[in-house]
């Protein structure tokens, strides 16, 4: 900031130069007239003589005064010899006031009225001018008034007796004045420089800050669209491989099936992490507490880890001791399970995992440690921001899109719940987050769940208007013992609704439809058409325009590519929920 003051002060200065260079004629015309003026006093005095001496001397420097810019600056002011033209032209200055003072000194009659109005007059007129506010630079009017306004003061006040010493102070005093003034306006000068910077820096901010939203928007609309078609076709690719797992007879035909599954989650994975980032704030994920058995989220998390820490001869170990919790048992499992999957990626092989619970009256600390590499203090708030990945080669070819710490922060946000983080290099890292403890009689968490057909044999409707997707799910209903009504759009499910016997149990939409139809608003609709409020399932690849689902009651948030497991989850958890009259 005091850089670019500075640098704005040296333009003002060039501006200045530029002015007093500029204006010189007009103003040795408007001088040359005032010494005309006294010129014409002195003679009507009878001192011709003197007249002649005043009219020779201040005219010569009229003279210096005109040819010095041309003289100076003949190809015009730059910033090479500024500062060289504006010392001289303070020299010409203090030298014109001086002579001018000598000269009022010269003219001093005590006995004549004429010869004091005159003398005191040549002193006060030609300082006036530099008192302005626009005057051009204050260097130069206080070399001027200062030879002009003390060494005439002090004559005045050394040479005159009684009361007359009074105007002698009194021009001290107009000096003075003259010098704050031009103080004031060199301080409005800088304070106008440092207005119009701040204002400009302003401008820039706001500039910046509305690029900064355009890019935001823009790359939240890449996210949605993106989201939403990729994830498309890799749904329709993980319903159709689990549907066709049951019809394989051969082992070949069941490894290859494996390879495929693997690469499919690869690249689900990858997905869901970017979208999922993204959808936290969209009010797409709604915290749905409860109480519930911590052991059963840390058992499904042993078995799904298990194999990874092996591959990597990774000692895991994951606390069995029971305990109730307060809280939304999924989200929690997100959590846990992106902070094993980030110690077992980066800690060395042969190193350890721990994954255990302490606990008081109140609260229950769940706490994942690894002694891996560790990180500095500097990279501590790295890497919980979007897309950060710190180099480290037990990550191997696995280090993703550093989202996952993001991921557990912005859960942890959603839950309201701490989160601590302690890690120091060559020593591992430890990440706990904290939950109240449930006195109530707990439920074991819908973790691992066992995919059986469903009871009853419900009436789903599927409102998905991407024919792969709306087969690939049928085709899973269908296997778990669902009568499915299979609609493209609100208004085809409505048309087939009309013709079934029995009300649905559930409605599984998806959330942008074509022709920019919308899947809850379809999914409304059939509830009010039926007069029940019927549970929904949104599947969705779409990561915004959430804002009005949590308004909503008896609905759950499925993302684009869900796994079967999920989404059997998800229905079976809304065919126990008593649909509302």
């Amino acid at each position: 900031m005091d850089d670019q003051l500075a640098q704005d002060l040296h333009e003002v200065r060039l501006s200045q130069a530029r002015l007093l260079r500029d204006r010189t004629p007009v103003s040795c015309l408007i001088v040359q007239g005032v010494i005309v003026y006294f010129t014409a006093l002195i003679l009507y005095s009878g001192d011709y003589g003197f007249a002649a001496l005043w009219f020779g001397l201040t005219s010569v420097m009229v003279g210096v005064v005109y040819l010095y810019p041309r003289l100076a600056a003949r190809d015009g002011i730059n910033s090479q010899n500024l500062g060289r033209y504006l010392r001289g032209h303070v020299v010409i200055s203090g030298l014109t006031g001086l002579i001018w003072s000598a000269l009022a000194i010269a003219f001093i009659d005590a006995t004549s009225t004429l010869h004091l109005f005159v003398s005191t007059t040549m002193v006060v007129s030609i300082s006036l001018g530099g008192m302005m506010p626009s005057a051009e630079y204050r260097p130069s009017f206080i070399a001027l008034a200062t030879g002009m306004f003390l060494p005439f003061s002090i004559y005045w006040l050394v040479t005159m007796d009684g009361p007359a010493r009074l105007i002698g102070v009194g021009l001290l005093i107009l000096y003075g004045f003259g010098l704050l003034v031009s103080a004031r306006s060199e301080i409005q000068t800088r304070e106008t420089l440092a207005a119009r910077r701040n204002r400009e820096l302003s401008d820039k901010l706001r500039e910046q800050y509305r690029a900064t939203q355009k890019a935001s928007a823009e790359k939240s609309r890449f996210l949605a669209a993106t989201s939403h078609d990729m994830s498309q076709p890799l749904q329709a690719q993980g319903f159709f491989i689990r549907a066709i797992r049951p019809t394989l007879t051969e082992p070949e035909q069941s490894d290859l099936l494996d390879k495929i599954e693997a690469s499919w989650r690869s690249q689900q994975t990858l997905l869901r992490a970017l979208v999922e980032t993204a959808r936290l704030d969209s009010g797409a994920i709604i915290p749905k507490p409860q109480a519930f058995e911590l052991v059963s989220v840390l058992e499904g998390l042993q078995a799904e880890f298990s194999e990874t820490a092996d591959v990597k001869s990774i000692d895991l170990t994951i606390s069995s001791d029971a305990v109730g919790v307060e809280s939304d048992p999924l989200l929690v499992t997100r959590i846990l399970r992106n902070l094993l999957s980030n110690a077992i990626k980066f800690t060395q092989a042969g190193g350890a995992v721990v994954l255990n619970w302490t606990s008081d009256n109140d609260k229950v600390v769940i706490t994942v440690g690894d002694n891996g590499p560790g990180v500095t203090s500097e990279q501590r708030d790295q890497i919980f921001e979007e897309y950060v990945q710190l180099d480290n080669a037990n990550a191997g070819s696995q280090l993703g899109l550093g989202l996952g710490l993001t991921i557990v922060r912005q859960l942890a946000a959603k839950l309201d719940i701490p989160l601590d983080f302690e890690s120091q290099p060559g020593l591992g890292t430890r990440i706990a987050i904290t939950l109240p403890r449930a006195h109530t009689a707990v439920k074991n968490a819908p973790i691992s769940q066992t995919i059986s057909p469903l009871e009853g044999v419900p009436l789903i409707v599927l409102i998905e208007d991407e024919a792969g997707i709306r087969e690939s799910v049928s085709i899973l209903l269908t296997s778990w013992a669902c009568r499915v009504i299979a609609a493209e759009s609100g208004s085809d499910a409505l048309e087939l609704l009309s013709w079934a016997d029995d009300l649905p149990a559930a409605i599984i939409a998806d959330k942008r439809l074509a022709n920019g139809d919308d899947g809850l608003d379809a999914a409304l609709a059939v509830r009010e058409d039926v007069l029940t409020e019927i549970p929904i399932v949104l599947l969705t690849g779409d990561i915004h325009q959430f804002e009005h689902v949590s308004g909503v009651s008896g609905i759950s948030v499925l993302a684009k590519p869900a796994e079967a497991e999920e989404l059997y989850r998800a229905l079976t958890d809304a065919l126990d929920s008593e649909p509302r009259e």
